[in-house]
């Protein structure tokens, strides 16, 4: 499809908001200055020295003028104040904001160039300068930045009207500042007033004028657009260049959002010479954005006109804004003005037409529960937990494979993909092994047993508090990821359209507790399997639309991918490297996701209880084929969607908005700002899809596993029915209500991360779940206080292993924490007498 023609069937409006700009109080100086030092300390922005021509512009006869004057604003809404000097005048040093304070190198006076550096400390009231390892040379005119704990500075020049530039990369360890400068060579061209930035772990240098003598032996620029990356543990490589030049633009370029930086104006070599000066119209305004995920560049609107653009100017930030203080606006003339920006993401209006789509889609689950709840006319706990065992056996597939595909992985896999390559999908592959081994080892016991809660096994195989501690740990695990998952979602929406938090948590949460109670597992594994076909359509709908609008189509696509390395290349198919970043190791990924899938398939309620769904055990295994196949397959598309977004904003890197705050959320963005109306509230709708399919499954498994597990056996056994039936209502209702209240609570908070951690840490009673089941259906020896002890001391391995930030993929929490509770349960039971013959393991 034509780009074109998508455009025209847009209908909803994009709101790019660019940038927000304000002006802060000027520097107490006519003038202002040029190539300045600028940074915070102790929280206040400090401005010193620099350069201007204070009597006329050289054409008239006005010579250059460096000063020492320090100035501090102690807020933005302040009025600046002149503080002690510099050791000497000096400009068109680095400047970088330490913790300690601002450490200034190098730079220039009227006579020379110098190596000195000195760190400006502001404290109670008072300017401190204090000395720091000097450069190996002098230098004047380079650029630099502070990436994590190293200063880095490339280029400059060694003495006034030098007509070579430097090609030079020092660097200097903070964490051991004793041990000087260390030099390298950079691989570029030599230059000056080039332009630097830092994003995530890596440093970049860009543009600037390389020297060379003219025939009286005075240096001439060349302007300069190439660009390089920096990374400590490859080294330099080149990236794109800039659509044009920006020597001396305001530097270091600043940050925005989760993946770019920005350039702005700076100057581009297109007036050089102009007549006459004192006429000169100034420097380009336009603002230069790089991505640094899809390594492009794109225009990014343009410096408010009432501004002049400066150049020659350092860039800080300071509470939440980026401030240029002073600079050169155009030749000879300085400007004491001090600009502010806020970057802001632009939201998209979701509109009437999408909310209907969404509406109606909505409005059909509720429809659904309420369509169960009058069929069933027994009004049974094993109705409402079993339905009845008469869902059909493609349904519970359907039901399955919706219940593990939660909204965050809809979302993650695509923007996984997006963000590095496709190799995670390698983690999809042992599915092919999990599902086997559930069907013929698993699916036995729980099938002979008729169970309905799967900890029923546990109680049977070993004891009372086997089951107690895992019906506890699955109940806890999901009432953290209720909230999770209505959060989180909601908040990646947030971030790319108006539709508020509080409003999605609302929808999703009401709605969904709605048709759970009503309607019982029947509604809930029949609506799951609708929600998997949305989420399947709405992938390959967007699928298709992102393609069409990619040059050259799925080969255009295929050919953007194998160019950025997005496939398997990555892939160490020889280590087994457990640390945390042994991402990339393919034993790592493929035992780690063998737990991940392994541990629901066969100790988490909400998926065992599909199980016994079904009329008998053939369409049980025929449910968990079907979830396999889907589980293969459906991933690629999610997979291919992640690939076919990147190649579109590859291709048309102007649609990005660089303010986006959260790449997680680049298909939510891609759906808003891309799609036509009307398709893009499908598309929402299969993000809700996706989190009611897991909330549903959550709300009716914990309600099953309170009633079985504890209810009807410890709390209150042998009463009737109907009383186990209301109380799984109410559970389900207020379950539903703490989530929902949670996820409201949090999206209101400034405590996410507290709860996020504690969620994570209840987590990490799974791999001992999944280690529980398989002692009881692999080994006879094991017995029930043999097995608690593993279960324990599982769960206590890995949670230490959380707490203290060991160096451990957190990929491989499952894994050790069933092999720790397999292995440690299997020797402790060697310490009890043997367990009986009970029938109810492989070897019994």
């Amino acid at each position: 499809m034509n780009r074109l023609l998508v455009i025209l069937l847009c209908m909803a409006t994009s709101a790019l908001a660019g940038n927000t700009w304000r002006e802060l109080a000027p520097l107490p100086d006519a003038h202002g200055f040029a190539g300045s030092f600028a940074g915070v300390a102790n929280g206040s922005l400090i401005v010193a020295g620099g350069a201007n021509f204070p009597e006329a512009p050289p054409w008239d006869g006005g010579r250059k003028t460096w000063h020492d004057r320090v100035f501090i604003l102690e807020n933005p809404d302040g009025e600046w104040r002149q503080a002690a000097k510099l050791p000497g005048a000096r400009g068109y040093g680095v400047s970088a904001t330490l913790p300690e304070g601002v450490l200034c190198i190098g730079g220039s006076d009227a006579e020379r160039h110098h190596a000195a550096c000195f760190l400006l400390k502001w404290e109670a009231g008072t300017l401190k300068s204090l000395p720091y390892p000097p450069l190996p040379l002098p230098l004047a005119e380079m650029t630099g930045a502070l990436l994590e704990r190293t200063v880095h500075v490339v280029g400059g020049i060694r003495a006034p009207g030098a007509t070579s530039a430097e090609r030079l990369h020092l660097m200097l360890d903070l964490d051991a500042p004793g041990r000087g400068w260390r030099q390298e060579s950079f691989p570029g061209p030599p230059r000056i007033l080039a332009v630097s930035a830092t994003h995530g772990d890596a440093f970049f240098v860009m543009s600037g004028a390389s020297l060379a003598a003219d025939a009286q032996g005075k240096p001439v620029r060349s302007y300069l657009r190439d660009a390089w990356r920096y990374h400590p543990s490859s080294g330099w490589e080149r990236i794109a260049d800039l659509p044009r030049a920006a020597v001396a633009a305001p530097s270091p370029a600043p940050t925005s959002g989760a993946s770019h930086f920005l350039v702005i104006g700076g100057d581009d070599g297109s007036r050089v010479g102009f007549q006459p000066p004192a006429a000169h119209p100034g420097f380009p305004r336009n603002i230069l954005a790089y991505d640094t995920l899809t390594r492009t560049w794109a225009e990014h609107g343009e410096m408010p006109a009432e501004w002049p653009a400066p150049v020659t100017a350092a860039t800080v930030n300071w509470e939440g804004r980026v401030v240029i203080p002073s600079g050169e606006i155009r030749p000879a003339t300085r400007t004491p003005n001090v600009l502010a920006m806020t970057p802001s993401a632009g939201r998209s209006t979701f509109g009437w037409l999408n909310w209907t789509v969404v509406a109606v889609y909505l409005g059909g689950m509720i429809a659904v529960g309420f369509w169960f709840m009058k069929r069933d006319k027994s009004g049974t706990t094993d109705r409402y937990f079993r339905g009845g065992q008469r869902i059909p056996w493609w349904v519970a597939g359907l039901s399955i494979f919706a219940t593990m595909l939660s909204s965050l992985t809809f979302m993650g896999i695509p923007a996984r993909a997006y963000q590095t390559d496709v190799s995670w999908y390698l983690g999809q592959l042992p599915i092919l092994l999990v599902v086997p081994m559930v069907a013929l080892f698993y699916l036995p016991f729980f099938r002979k047993l008729n169970l309905t809660s799967a900890y029923e096994y546990l109680e049977k195989r070993f004891n009372l508090p086997c089951r107690v501690f895992a019906a506890v740990s699955f109940i806890l695990f999901h009432i953290g990821r209720i909230a999770i998952v209505l959060y989180l979602p909601a908040l990646a929406l947030a971030v790319v359209s108006d539709i508020p938090v509080s409003t999605a948590i609302l929808t999703i949460g009401v709605l969904c507790i709605i048709y759970t109670v009503i309607g019982g597992i029947e509604a809930v594994v029949w609506t799951d399997a609708i929600q998997a076909l949305v989420l399947l359509a709405g992938a390959a709908l967007c699928f298709i639309l992102a393609v069409a609008q990619v040059e050259g189509g799925f080969g255009g696509m295929l050919e953007i991918a194998s160019a950025d390395a997005k496939g398997f290349g990555n892939l160490d198919w020889r280590s087994f490297d457990w640390s945390s970043n042994a991402t990339g190791s393919v034993l790592v990924l493929f035992v780690a996701f063998f737990f991940n899938s392994f541990v629901p398939y066969t100790a988490s309620q909400d998926v065992v209880q599909r199980y016994v769904t079904t009329k008998d055990i053939g369409a049980a295994r025929r449910s968990l084929w079907m979830t396999m196949w889907m589980s293969i397959f459906g991933s690629m598309l999610f997979f291919g969607l992640g690939l076919a977004v990147y190649a579109f904003y590859k291709t048309h890197p102007e649609s990005l908005d660089p303010a986006m705050t959260k790449t997680d959320s680049i298909l939510p963005y891609f759906i808003m700002h891309e799609l036509p109306v009307g398709v893009s509230g499908l598309l929402i709708a299969a993000i809700f899809a996706a989190s009611q399919s897991t909330i549903s499954s959550s709300l009716n498994s914990i309600a099953t596993s309170w009633s079985k597990d504890f209810d009807m056996r410890i709390l209150r056994p042998n009463r009737d029915d109907a009383t186990y039936l209301s109380a799984a209502k109410w559970v389900v209702l207020v379950i539903g209500s703490l989530g929902t209240a949670t996820a409201l609570w949090m999206a209101n908070s400034d405590l996410q991360s507290a709860f996020a951690a504690f969620n994570t840490l209840i987590g990490l009673t799974a791999g001992s779940l999944g280690g529980l089941f398989a002692l009881g259906v692999f080994t006879r020896r094991a017995n029930g206080r043999g097995a608690l002890i593993g279960a324990i001391t599982g769960f206590a391995v890995v949670v230490s292993l959380e707490v203290t930030k060991a160096p451990v993929a957190g990929l491989l929490y499952a894994f050790i924490g069933c092999a720790v509770c397999f292995i440690t349960g299997w020797l402790a039971s060697w310490l009890s007498p043997a367990a009986p013959a009970t029938g109810l393991s492989r070897r019994g």
